[in-house]
């Protein structure tokens, strides 16, 4: 009879535990997924990104931004990128919306409420600048 009582206390305990994601670990997971895109230039950072990079900083979430709004299970993502010439703009930032949202949501097990992509320049080949 103790042994039921201590087991369901344990159980009881669990269910009220909570695991956190850093929104680090999330930009993260963004960055890596939308790497993955056809047509992808490159993710742009901002100013504290270039400043980590001369740092000796390699950031894996360059360029992208990950915040849980009210809800601490919906995500709002962020990224800033480049797209490669030739590539059509918008089936490029659709891709990495799906990409981004699929594999935050299956590695972390969190809601995806809304992905943002900032569209910064088209990248052209090295042959194409010379």
């Amino acid at each position: 009879m103790q042994s039921k009582m201590a087991e369901r206390k344990r159980a009881a305990s669990v269910a009220r535990s909570k695991v956190s994601i850093a929104e680090e670990v999330i930009a993260s997971i963004a960055g890596i997924a939308a790497s993955e895109v056809e047509g992808l230039g490159t993710l742009k950072g901002s100013v504290a990104d270039g400043l980590a990079a001369i740092l000796g900083e390699n950031r894996k979430g360059k360029g992208v931004a990950a915040t849980q709004r009210g809800n601490e299970d919906a995500l709002h993502v962020r990224l800033k990128i480049s797209v490669r010439y030739g590539y059509p703009i918008h089936d490029v930032a659709r891709k990495v919306q799906a990409r981004v949202k699929q594999e935050i949501e299956s590695m972390t097990g969190l809601k995806v409420q809304l992905i943002d992509v900032y569209v910064q320049e088209i990248q052209f080949s090295e042959s194409e600048e010379a």
